[in-house]
């Protein structure tokens, strides 16, 4: 099974008009993949697949291999670093060889923390930023076909969407494989890359994590849980952010007496989540979480392709007054609440209602699993495969 990505494009145009661009998304998301199927139109290209331990050890002891390797005069050479992050000091050599002109660099990483943490040169102007997702419902297949969407959605709440869980056939390797990428992964390599030296703590922050995600945490209360500082809980937060395992979602209007401050955290994989909350993949657990696992795959879609530039936010008032989600873009803001219902309700749209007053804001949508839009008194009820509507608003 094969998937096509909505990055293909773009990316090939980058390269195109020698536009060199670090490609960032945790690992199994298909950057690699994706990477190579561009580069198959530019014969010539450089690779340096840094997770192999020879050429990760022949940069790390001469990294101006890139200069006579890949620096010759004539036409940019384009050069591919795969998991650039394990070797944050290629980075001084990367920028006097983009200053030169002599490169036009794809790199992927899988890793923001140890760029940040290894090396102080990004390549500022020099190299443009993207981001790589699991699969949209777009490019997994589920807005073309009425008859699929339901299972395939099903399917996206208990498995995810990494590329490969999903070409795996049988549910069982599905569960085997989350499994061991929580285990090898998630507790073992983050635990190495943060210098977290307890295992024990961080695995069961990690469980505490995964079941808290879409909420704002009790750092006080899972402090406790897990036996560490306040201060070593806020790191685990920010190894996980860092990572790219956790997306960060902020408090609209938190510098407001009336609403809530605490950022709310979504595991970037739902099926990830699930294996690190320790939860089973099977459809027993639908009954049980079907509101919470639909909440967070709607909010992963959005974070997923919104528009550069979009401010995401949640808004929640002391009073318990609460939309999911606050789209914001230049002057332009949506609040979204999301729902499980089929049949919705003036009530469902409350906190709809209660934001438009407070913030003066006009519209909104929920969106839930009616078969096609509905029109209420505080906004639209939006069947959750038309959120690209919702978008192009923006």
């Amino acid at each position: 099974m094969s998937f096509k990505r909505l990055l293909t494009a773009p990316l090939a145009e980058d390269l195109r008009h020698g536009r060199s661009t670090l490609l960032l998304g945790p690992r199994q998301t298909g950057k690699s993949t994706l990477i190579k199927e561009v580069l198959s139109a530019f014969p010539g290209a450089l690779e340096y697949p840094l997770q192999l331990p020879s050429v990760r050890t022949r940069l790390e002891q001469d990294p101006e291999v890139l200069v006579r390797e890949a620096g010759k005069r004539g036409p940019p050479q384009v050069v591919f670093i795969d998991e650039i992050q394990k070797n944050p000091a290629l980075m001084d050599v990367l920028q006097y060889l983009l200053d030169e002109k002599r490169i036009v660099l794809v790199a992927s990483g899988s890793s923001a923390r140890k760029m940040r943490h290894g090396a102080k040169n990004w390549l500022p102007g020099r190299i443009h930023l993207r981001h790589l997702h699991p699969l949209t419902w777009e490019e997994r297949g589920m807005l073309a076909s009425k008859e699929d969407r339901q299972p395939l959605l099903e399917e996206r709440m208990l498995y995810g969407g990494l590329p490969g869980i999903l070409r795996e056939p049988d549910v069982a390797v599905r569960r085997d494989y989350l499994t061991s990428y929580t285990a090898l992964y998630l507790e073992e390599e983050i635990r190495q890359e943060a210098a977290v030296r307890r295992l024990p703590p961080f695995a069961a922050f990690l469980r505490l994590a995964a079941l808290e995600s879409g909420q704002s945490p009790n750092f006080s209360k899972i402090a406790t849980d897990v036996g560490v500082s306040h201060t070593t809980l806020a790191q685990y937060y920010t190894v996980l952010e860092d990572s790219l395992i956790l997306h960060r979602i902020p408090a609209f209007g938190a510098h407001r007496a009336s609403t809530l401050r605490k950022p709310r955290y979504y595991f970037f994989d739902m099926g990830v989540r699930n294996a690190a909350a320790g939860l089973e993949h099977s459809p027993g657990i639908l009954p049980l979480q079907k509101g919470t696992l639909f909440e967070h795959a709607v909010i992963l879609e959005l974070i997923a392709t919104v528009q550069p530039g979009a401010r995401l936010t949640y808004w929640r008032t002391k009073r318990g007054e609460e939309v999911d989600l606050v789209i914001e873009k230049e002057n332009r803001r949506v609040p979204i609440e999301i729902k499980w219902t089929e049949t919705p309700r003036e009530s469902d749209f409350d906190g709809l209602a209660a934001f438009q007053t407070q913030e003066k804001a006009k519209g909104g949508y929920l969106i839930c699993r009616v078969p096609r839009p509905q029109t209420f008194r505080h906004g639209v009820a939006l069947p959750w495969h038309q959120t690209k509507d919702i978008l192009a608003e923006l």
